[in-house]
């Protein structure tokens, strides 16, 4: 979803004044939906591939150990810390079978998957964040981080190398 560009201008004035927000937060006080805000990001902030390759990214961070994954609906913000279990496709779902972290994601749900690369609350992220076709965002999956509160080196790695294959097949 590409806002128009007084709405864009609106929305990239908003994240100068407000760096550090989280973007759902921005598309609240503003009005836009989560995908709008995503697009006005800086280009070095946000990559965004296409939703077909949920179960390939999905695979992928299942590999890379300890994540949070949060859900943030506005007045709530879940979390769950813990390895992505490998999911599979049954019944309509792609199911996760885990601990902390289990459920089941409608099947051709996710519209696209952006590769955040920002600051959120003062500190240096990086995420994985699953779009739905009407522009909000299912859930984020964050890189863990080790005992200092450092963003795990092989996660960014595995991240930026996901991110870069991806972005270089087309756009979203």
């Amino acid at each position: 979803m590409t806002p128009t560009p007084d709405a864009a201008a609106a929305l990239r004035a908003e994240l100068a004044a407000h760096p550090g927000s989280a973007l759902e937060d921005v598309a609240a006080r503003t009005g836009a939906s989560f995908a709008e805000v995503l697009a006005c990001l800086p280009k070095d902030e946000a990559v965004l591939v296409p939703g077909t390759a949920f179960a390939e990214v999905m695979a992928e961070i299942a590999r890379w150990g300890e994540i949070t994954l949060v859900m943030n609906t506005g007045d709530v913000i879940l979390e769950a810390k813990g390895d992505l279990p490998e999911g599979r496709f049954a019944e309509g779902f792609f199911n996760l079978h885990g601990r902390p972290i289990g459920g089941h994601i409608r099947e051709g749900a996710c519209a696209q998957v952006a590769f955040v690369a920002r600051s959120l609350f003062g500190m240096d992220t990086r995420s994985v964040q699953f779009l739905d076709a009407q522009g909000g965002c299912l859930f984020k999956i964050y890189l863990g981080r080790d005992a200092n509160r450092a963003l795990i080196p092989a996660q960014v790695a595995a991240f930026e190398t996901l991110r870069d294959r991806l972005a270089n097949r087309g756009p979203a």
